[in-house]
């Protein structure tokens, strides 16, 4: 089982740094796809000049395509991401984060690996440079259309310091700062039938290999679990998050984790960024108080960083969590 979950965590999140580009107006014969099969379509869409493909929120108004008049939308879709689906039947959802870039759409596929390399074009390496950049896209093993208890997407992330524009979740390196939650505590999510509000309750780091943490593997990728065993889950948030954010979280709560690569535990540990919101509850305020936000000076590192520290690791003998669905 463990060696099943690490290999789900190291595909599913090979995340790394990219860079974006910029594609030349162009006529695009449209593909769709069930799973990993292609199905024949002889529609057609133009991407404007200068097309920033990772800035969706602004790109897809801009898209002019035939597609849309011949779309059989499903039933209860939101107008708003009509032209979007019209496009890639893959979509899933929409993410916005208020107050940051990230505003754009979540596709899925039949696993965790399609749109590591393909963008929502459907563009792969070849087609646009030497390097790709993919997609945001939510676990293949999630409820697309009713939520599951944990949403899971993963994004890309650029690393970039040359002024070359960022990939859509290098916003969440910005959630290391207690500022910056404080400004940005909500995450909007779109299903293509429902509209639904996150707040964000914890950041935390994770490995993606039990190696690196005493053979131990967080799976906060795991998309089912029950409300009991979501107790555990939240044991292993709390020990990891790097700050307290005063936002509640009960093993009775959806949440969505926004996830991707990130080094700061160094290039030999592969380590996830996970930005986790769960939904809003009745009559919550959208604003963060922030007397509650709290530095967390010890939270749980993998046992690599204790040994190169030389320091102990309080966190050793703690009650490892296994996810299930009972």
């Amino acid at each position: 089982m463990s060696k099943i979950i690490c290999i789900l965590l190291s595909s599913a999140l090979a995340l790394c740094s990219v860079v974006l580009v910029a594609a030349s107006s162009r006529n695009i014969k449209q593909k769709t796809y069930s799973g990993n099969r292609e199905i024949k379509s002889e529609k057609i869409y133009v991407l404007p000049d200068n097309l920033e493909l990772d800035c969706l929120g602004k790109a897809v108004s801009g898209i002019v395509t035939d597609a849309y008049a011949k779309t059989d939308f499903p039933e209860g879709i939101p107008e708003k991401l009509k032209k979007a689906y019209s496009v890639n039947k893959n979509l899933a959802g929409w993410l916005t984060i208020p107050g940051t870039e990230v505003d754009t759409a979540v596709l899925q596929s039949g696993d965790n690996s399609r749109y590591l390399t393909r963008n929502f074009y459907e563009m792969s390496t070849g087609e646009l440079s030497n390097v790709n950049y993919g997609n945001l896209y939510l676990d293949y093993r999630c409820h697309k259309d009713s939520l599951s208890k944990n949403m899971v997407i993963y994004g890309h992330t650029t690393g970039r310091s040359d002024g070359i524009p960022k990939q859509v979740f290098r916003s969440l390196y910005d959630y290391r700062d207690k500022a910056h939650f404080i400004d940005c505590p909500v995450i909007n999510y779109s299903t293509l039938n429902q509209e639904y509000v996150y707040k964000i309750c914890a950041v935390f780091y994770s490995t993606a290999r039990s190696a690196d943490d005493n053979g131990y593997l967080f799976n906060y990728i795991y998309p089912d679990m029950s409300d009991n065993n979501m107790v555990g889950y939240i044991k292993q948030v709390k020990q990891r998050m790097l700050y307290e954010t005063g936002v509640s979280l009960e093993n009775t709560d959806k949440v969505i984790a926004l996830s991707t690569c990130i080094y700061d535990y160094g290039k030999n540990v592969d380590t996830r960024l996970v930005v986790l919101g769960r939904l809003l509850h009745d009559g919550e305020s959208l604003e963060i108080d922030p007397s509650s936000v709290k530095d967390n000076p010890d939270y749980r590192r993998p046992q690599v960083w204790y040994n190169a520290h030389g320091k102990t690791n309080p966190y050793k003998g703690t009650e490892r969590w296994t996810p299930s669905p009972n």
